[in-house]
């Protein structure tokens, strides 16, 4: 869009007899925009017809945001630009800000405004006396938490014992973003105080997991498997850090709901599809998984009274007979009997988009149209 007055004076211009180009060169615009506005297509004032890019990840980004309340704009921003998004940081925030998506952690401001250090000591050498394992993708703050309990000592004292990463991390419960990662001093330092092994560590926590992502990894922070905790004497909720695809515990056939876990004894369907989804996961990545389950699920929810019905419908009753106490119309509840479709209709559409980037030549006519986001 070129400034209303200037568009104004090209038509005047336009009326005395003067070319296109001619009108180009004395008001310092391009020819193509000059024509836009004497033919009519835009009004002097109008801004310029943006399609709207952002349709198709809203899903997404939305799922995204409330699986991991610490993930920051810029690193939505460039999950999104690695699945096709073309809009910039401004208008992603923007879109996000008209679409009423949270951002902001909605718990981070509950946090306690400083750690304050005990005066006790601890012989660092011998570590702690009891052994306390971290379960698989817990936080940094759960794992102190529970570490302290386990040995009858305040927080405090171990963070005076640790580098000062830890006290950052248990202020702001988010160890996983950006340069804030932990290092081979943070990962030394609490194997000593600890007595485990670092392999144990690094296996079991995500903030000393594989440093390919240069910023925050794909994740989704949800509490642990309660059979899972229950093994390591734990009652209470685990927080952790999974795979952003990650829903179910095969291990106990868990679904892992935003809200509830659900047993899945009744529905082995699910516990395959999840071990479909991982694989689908290490082939085409976690994000683009996720975006393609996120598109088919507002598909087949949408048209729940379609061919898919009869099946969904039977694996409702099997979990309610299994998990009494469900509410049948609980989304979670929804989301787990809905998901072997839709993660048999995601591999379909992420095997369409390989064999376009595999063989651009037959896009025409391999693959009807559809929007970008919703990688067909």
């Amino acid at each position: 869009m070129i400034p209303e007055r200037s568009a104004e004076q090209a038509i005047i211009l336009a009326d005395q007899g003067w070319n296109v180009s001619a009108i180009a060169e004395h008001l310092g615009h391009d020819r193509k925009t000059i024509r836009t506005y004497l033919t009519g297509h835009r009004k002097p004032g109008q801004p310029r017809p943006q399609a709207d890019s952002f349709a198709p990840f809203a899903g997404y980004a939305a799922r995204r945001l409330r699986d991991d309340p610490h993930l920051r704009g810029a690193g939505l921003h460039r999950e999104l630009g690695d699945l096709g998004y073309t809009g910039s940081y401004s208008a992603l925030t923007r879109e996000l800000r008209n679409s009423a998506i949270p951002t902001a952690c909605p718990t981070c401001n509950d946090q306690p405004e400083g750690v304050y250090r005990a005066a006790r000591t601890l012989h660092r050498e011998q570590g702690l006396p009891m052994r306390v394992a971290p379960i698989t993708g817990e936080t940094i703050a759960s794992y102190l938490a529970r570490l302290a309990t386990g040995n009858h000592l305040p927080v405090s004292l171990l963070l005076a014992h640790l580098p000062l990463w830890f006290s950052a991390r248990s202020l702001t419960h988010d160890d996983l973003t950006g340069s804030a990662r932990a290092s081979e001093t943070e990962v030394e330092g609490l194997a000593a105080l600890t007595r485990l092994t670092r392999a144990t560590l690094l296996r079991a926590l995500p903030a000393f997991g594989s440093r390919t992502h240069h910023g925050r990894p794909p994740v989704r922070a949800t509490h642990a498997c309660r059979r899972c905790a229950a093994r390591h004497g734990h009652d209470e909720p685990v927080p952790v850090h999974l795979p952003a695809h990650h829903r179910v515990c095969t291990k106990h056939r868990l679904w892992l709901g935003d809200t509830v876990q659900i047993d899945l004894s009744a529905a082995p369907q699910i516990v395959h599809a999840h071990r479909r989804a991982d694989r689908l996961a290490r082939r085409h990545t976690g994000p683009r998984l996720v975006l393609a389950e996120v598109t088919e699920r507002q598909q087949i929810i949408a048209t729940l009274h379609g061919r898919h019905r009869t099946h969904i419908e039977r694996r409702l009753t099997s979990i309610i007979s299994s998990d009494r106490g469900l509410d049948l119309d609980h989304p979670d509840l929804l989301d787990a009997a809905t998901y072997p479709e839709t993660i048999s209709n995601a591999a379909n559409v992420l095997r369409r988009f390989h064999e376009t980037i595999a063989r651009p030549d037959q896009l025409a006519q391999s693959a009807p149209d559809r929007p970008a986001g919703q990688l067909r």
